[in-house]
């Protein structure tokens, strides 16, 4: 290519970087030279469609009772007082900052969410109901020692209990859930956390147990930040906390018990509205349930059932609190007929069609070694059906419809009695909920998410990831989204999909965390959807969609957080890639690009802009991967500052930034072969804006004009 005079005279706008002299050539290779940059840093991208809508709305809720005697799934509205603490591999150092500066970590952490004050009504005087044991003890440890290990099973009532410790000596404010992000329990995690009161729930065995040392220096922790007023309980149970740093720590640990649960109940009635409750419960029909001394969760489990039953009769609601234990007292004694009726209980009101063929199919895994001969000669469809207690509904079949919940209590009854052939039974559901019709699928993937809740059952949600996920992607997001904002069960599904992350995961494992992270869990969590997501892109190859529409996503329902996350990430230089990555997935979108550059591109006009623009699309161009993705992203805006609906000035202003220095190469793509651009065109004005200082405004100016 020959050198190239201007047809404009050289021109000097407010900036002072200058259009090229008629007189001056353009050089075959223009000179190497980055000083147009406003900022530096490298790495590279991604890009995408718009966001399908599917994506925003919510979760559909999977019934699942509340456990726990826990509030709701957390929320995040105001994100930027949260704090993240990083440590980047043991003995490495630790890192603590604000949200805004977005998650600054890379490894095992831990992510303190400030409880609300929904949260802490739970333990207000007028409704809370103290433990039957535990409770002086452990408000003396967490006085002395800054703090206490409740030792309790889940659904006792002990994240209340500790919620009332923390208020009592903090009062209601400055207090967070610490989520614990860990491949193995560290206290590096622990030391740049604010002042204030944490709940910690390792009830969870991490993927490593801790070492021995960890309960003595959590001890010294817990004293040292007791002189700067924090204080901390942990909530856990006999199976997680053991070990020789168990041990250590022993000082700490009270055991706890349940509150009573008929006080429980009636405190619950009057929060639900129900008048005369305390005479309700008088009934001599409930004494049983009394004598049993219940958890917590089951206590409000039942004033639920009481609040909401469409009958006085406390045998109906006795029946359905004890999961229709009477229901149990005839169970099929014949395989084939139990197997019917888990496949019915997991695929309740499903095609009689799907349930046959699920059963069959566990049959035909567990060596059916009957012949076709006794196969055809044995009981039919109808007769399986009836005994195994499965009703014909037109085409499809459910369990008794007057008993509400009954198909959660089959599925239960079974966790409980054959523990087992727990992997066998939830490999089976899973496989065949990627078979399924699409409605029965989602009938079955709701029941194994509702079992996997209830019993804290990590591999439920391992299988699906593994073996529905491939198949039936947006049931695997779906049930993983549900888990991840679980009152009870959400702190470790969030955990899981942190550490799903580490070391090489597959690609169809980071494009799945990203879609969880797009849809409900970034709607209603954004903080930790924006951690994990940073990793994901981290981790992703160029060009994911699924990682590029999951940023999307979350943009539109937290443009600005989005928005000051890439900037700090992408200026600050540690995740340059995951930056450029959610910069080029918005780039490439007509609802991303208005969230970068604003309406009608009027956020260009910045400096911060500016540079954030000129950062990404340089270090895009440097990767052969994420090239085409830039250079589509490039001529999209071009043609739109050529149509007006962005402003031409400023856009050759920035492009020209670009292409400065070493990029002539890059910027012949976007050129006409075989000869110049035309003068007054808009690639002229790039052209020259790149390669040439400016020297006269006047001529600048007219050919912005007749470049659009």
């Amino acid at each position: 290519m020959n050198g190239y005079p201007p047809a404009d005279p050289p021109t000097r706008l407010a900036d002072d970087r200058a259009w090229p002299p008629a007189s001056q050539p353009l050089p075959a290779e223009p000179p190497s030279s980055d000083s147009v940059i406003r900022a530096d840093n490298d790495t590279a991208p991604s890009q995408e469609a718009d966001v399908p809508a599917e994506m925003l709305e919510a979760t559909p809720p999977i019934s699942v009772e509340l456990i726990d005697n826990e509030p709701p799934a957390p929320q995040q509205t105001e994100v930027a007082s949260e704090v993240t603490v990083t440590v980047e591999g043991e003995g490495n150092i630790t890192f603590a900052a604000r949200l805004q500066n977005f998650h600054y970590y890379s490894g095992d952490h831990v992510e303190p969410i400030a409880i609300s004050s929904q949260d802490v009504a739970v333990c207000a005087d007028e409704r809370f109901v103290p433990p039957k044991s535990g409770l002086q003890d452990a408000a003396a440890k967490l006085a002395e020692l800054g703090i206490a290990v409740l030792l309790a099973p889940a659904g006792s009532g002990r994240r209340t209990t500790a919620l009332r410790l923390l208020c009592d000596v903090r009062g209601s404010s400055d207090l967070y859930d610490l989520e614990a992000a860990w491949q193995r329990p560290n206290v590096k995690c622990l030391e740049k956390l604010p002042n204030g009161g944490f709940l910690l729930d390792l009830s969870e065995p991490a993927d490593k147990p801790a070492k021995r040392g960890f309960g003595t220096e959590l001890l010294q922790w817990a004293a040292q930040r007791k002189q700067q007023g924090s204080r901390i309980v942990i909530i856990t149970t006999h199976l997680a906390w053991s070990g020789p740093w168990a041990d250590e720590a022993r000082d700490a640990v009270v055991e706890l018990g349940s509150p009573d649960a008929k006080t429980l109940v009636e405190r619950e009635l009057v929060v639900r509205g129900v008048a005369e409750g305390s005479k309700i419960l008088d009934n001599p029909l409930y004494k049983p349930i009394w004598d049993s001394a219940p958890r917590a969760e089951d206590a409000c489990r039942l004033a639920k059932m009481i609040a909401s039953s469409p009958t006085d009769d406390p045998r109906h609601i006795i029946d359905q609190y004890q999961g229709w234990k009477s229901f149990f007292d005839t169970f099929p004694e014949k395989l084939h007929a139990r197997i019917v009726l888990w496949s019915g209980a997991l695929c309740n009101g499903g095609r009689r069609e799907s349930v046959l063929r699920m059963s069959d199919a566990l049959i035909g895994e567990l060596g059916d070694d009957r012949s076709p001969k006794e196969i055809l000669g044995g009981d039919i469809s109808s007769k399986r059906f009836a005994s195994a207690f499965i009703k014909d509904n037109g085409d499809r079949v459910e369990l008794d419809l007057g008993k509400k919940g009954l198909s959660s209590s089959v599925l239960r009854h079974f966790w409980l009695e054959f523990p087992t052939q727990h992997k066998r039974f939830v490999s089976w559901a899973a496989s065949q909920a990627a078979e399924l019709p699409g409605d029965d699928a989602a009938l079955v993937v709701d029941a194994l998410v509702g079992l996997g809740i209830h019993y804290r059952a990590g591999e439920v949600f391992k299988q699906l990831r593994d073996t529905l996920a491939p198949r039936r992607r947006a049931l695997a997001v779906r049930a993983l989204s549900t888990a991840a904002l679980d009152e009870r069960f959400g702190s470790y599904m969030r955990s899981r999909l942190y550490t799903w992350l580490y070391g090489s995961p597959t690609q169809d494992v980071i494009d799945l965390v990203a879609e969880v992270c797009g849809g409900s869990f970034g709607a209603r969590m954004p903080g930790p959807a924006l951690a994990r997501l940073r990793l994901a892109g981290e981790r992703s190859a160029f060009g994911s969609d699924a990682v590029s529409t999951a940023w999307v996503c979350l943009a539109t329902a937290h443009p600005q957080l989005v928005r000051a996350a890439i900037e700090s990430w992408l200026a600050d230089g540690r995740y340059p890639r995951a930056g450029l990555i959610a910069f080029m997935a918005l780039a490439g979108t007509s609802t991303g690009s208005t969230l970068l550059m604003g309406e009608a591109g009027h956020e260009l006009r910045s400096d911060e802009t500016h540079a954030m623009v000129v950062t990404s699309l340089r270090r895009a161009l440097e990767e052969p991967d994420a090239m085409p993705i830039a250079d589509s992203i490039i001529r999209t805006w071009a043609a739109r500052a050529e149509q007006g609906t962005l402003p031409g000035d400023v856009l050759i202003d920035l492009l020209g930034a670009v292409f400065a220095g070493d990029r002539y190469q890059d910027l012949k793509r976007f050129l006409p072969e075989e000869k110049l651009p035309d003068p007054g065109t808009f690639w002229h004005a790039v052209l020259s804006r790149a390669f040439y200082p400016m020297t006269n405004e006047a001529a600048v100016l007219d050919t912005l004009v007749r470049a659009g």
